[in-house]
């Protein structure tokens, strides 16, 4: 589960974050595009990092089913 979590998170980051980005521009919290464009990068990248901790919290769950599943082959 922790894998579709990692998947979902790292496709979803880069439109995510460009809305940030437009958004924070729009209300005011930043002044120029390169400070959106900043923001943006900012929330994509803390975005993948959380997606990667989470791809690599699910490999060891992911390797002992694969296990199980190998193991129980005639």
């Amino acid at each position: 589960m922790k894998l579709y979590i990692a998947m979902f998170i790292a496709t979803s980051s880069m439109p995510l974050a460009s809305m940030v980005g437009i958004l924070a521009m729009e209300l005011g919290y930043v002044w120029n595009f390169r400070q959106a464009l900043g923001i943006g990068v900012l929330v994509g990248s803390v975005m993948l990092l959380v997606a990667l901790i989470l791809f690599l919290a699910g490999i060891p769950s992911t390797l002992k089913r694969l296990r199980a599943q190998a193991l129980s082959r005639p």
